[in-house]
């Protein structure tokens, strides 16, 4: 099961922080090519589900994302499950000498013969972590 995780120092508080990038709805923010509405009613809490519209790969999806894990303010985790694969979107913060830390991981469990196949998928989740990060960086603002 392939990892993806990055780690950033942003400026303002982990509260703020917190309800910015778990709440979905705010995903066309930071990931420019999706963006999610809330399918439950609020307040956000486990068993919360957004529905996400993604490229991924040049591929348009729709995904539900599941909230499973909400620590707030400090974790979250999300998860969406399609027929080719299982992602786990996992959100923590924890406050440093500069602000805010921030480190975002996705879990990816890939199903039948993308469990072969989704081993070329590395440099595209690669990418795109790398992107989401930056854009997270600039949104949230660089300690």
């Amino acid at each position: 099961m392939p990892i993806y995780s990055r780690t950033i120092t942003v400026k303002g508080d982990i509260e703020s922080a917190f309800n910015f990038v778990a709440d979905f709805r705010n995903l066309d923010q930071w990931d420019t090519a999706s963006t999610a509405e809330l399918i439950t009613n609020e307040p956000i809490r486990e068993g919360s589900i957004f529905k996400a519209k993604t490229s991924f790969n040049d591929r348009e999806m729709i995904i539900n994302y599941e909230v499973i894990e909400w620590g707030a303010p400090l974790r979250a985790s999300l998860k969406a499950d399609t027929k080719n694969f299982t992602l786990i979107d996992t959100i923590f913060l924890s406050a440093n000498s500069r602000g805010t830390e921030l480190t975002y991981t996705v879990n990816v469990k890939y199903k039948g013969i993308f469990m072969i196949v989704g081993l070329f998928f590395g440099p595209i989740w690669t990418k795109l972590m790398n992107t989401q990060i930056k854009n997270l960086e600039a949104v949230l603002g660089p300690a």
